[in-house]
């Protein structure tokens, strides 16, 4: 066994106190889970250079900057939020192991992430039934946030999940067959810091809780005439997997997103259809809009498309 790993180990069985725990995130990084108000208290915390450097003559230094502490197993004081990382070395000054100590303030309001129209924050989507999903969040503009730690499982089987390139989401594949009913739910955790404080994020979801279809192609605009594919990333056959598709009419000067309200229910100006085409009648210039919902679920729209028809008068 990796000696990192016995020393992750070895940290779960500290007893630091009755208000705060100690959380092992992931090897060599650890989290001080405190209740009440963290600024208000100092926690000893007993941190270890590892078996290997028994009897060993070790110095420690706290964020790159010498701390009076000496030998393989020494106590820090934590307090408020200022966690920090540790490293031990040796008299020559070589790094030997090293430590994150962060800190979880239980009671306090979250402040690294902004929440979502739904009041969530992280938001979950799948395009379709097979399985891949995106997750994303965004970070509060003051906070120089980073991801700490992330984990996505239905039952006991772990999903593979990578971080996005921007650090502000997941893309995961739990590939299952689409025409499967879904029995358990996912289960998607996110650890991120600001400094030295840590906050959790969770999210519990069936795949048909978040299907949000792709946008639909238009293929056709003529004579006020509309057609429209189903999305790409939906599934086939569309007779298993139907789709509805609001369309609406608005004027030339607006776009779709200006009238809509995703969350709002019908719209006076909207007409509901299953099939994939549409006429307009009227002379006016307008932008037609579509978009689809999954018919099963009726609950998130993918984003709109639109066609904008701009009728000039013709000159007597």
């Amino acid at each position: 066994m990796n000696w990192i790993y016995i020393f992750a180990l070895h940290l779960t069985l500290l007893h630091i106190g009755a208000s705060s725990t100690l959380r092992v995130i992931k090897p060599n990084v650890i989290a001080l889970e405190v209740n009440g108000n963290p600024m208000e208290k100092k926690t000893s915390v007993e941190l270890s250079c590892g078996d290997h450097f028994e009897n060993t003559e070790i110095h420690w230094r706290k964020n790159q900057h010498n701390i009076p502490a000496k030998g393989n197993s020494i106590l820090v004081t934590i307090e408020a939020m200022l966690g920090g990382n540790f490293t031990c070395h040796s008299a020559s000054g070589d790094v030997l192991n090293h430590t994150l100590v962060l800190v979880s303030p239980l009671d306090f309001e979250k402040a690294i992430l902004l929440r979502n129209d739904d009041k969530e924050f992280v938001t979950c989507v799948a395009r379709n039934y097979s399985g891949p999903f995106h997750c994303s969040w965004k970070w509060d503009p003051i906070r120089n946030g980073v991801v700490v730690f992330f984990r996505a499982f239905r039952n006991s089987s772990v999903i593979n999940c990578s971080l996005d390139a921007d650090n502000a989401g997941l893309t995961c594949e739990d590939l299952q067959c689409p025409f499967s009913e879904e029995v358990t739910r996912i289960n998607l955790t996110l650890l991120v810091r600001n400094q030295y404080r840590l906050e959790e994020h969770q999210r519990t979801f069936f795949i048909h809780d978040i299907i949000k279809p792709g946008k639909v192609s238009i293929t056709k605009a003529e004579n006020n005439e509309f057609e429209w594919e189903v999305p790409k990333t939906w599934n086939r056959p569309c007779t298993f997997f139907p789709l509805r598709y609001e369309v609406k009419v608005v004027s030339h000067r607006k776009d779709c997103d200006e009238t809509s309200h995703d969350h709002g229910g019908s719209h006076s100006d909207s007409i509901y259809v299953s099939e994939t085409q549409y006429k307009v009648s009227g002379k006016k210039s307008y932008t037609f809009c579509v978009r689809a919902q999954d018919a099963f679920t009726n609950k998130v729209w993918s984003d709109w498309s639109q066609h904008k028809v701009i009728k000039h008068k013709s000159k007597e």
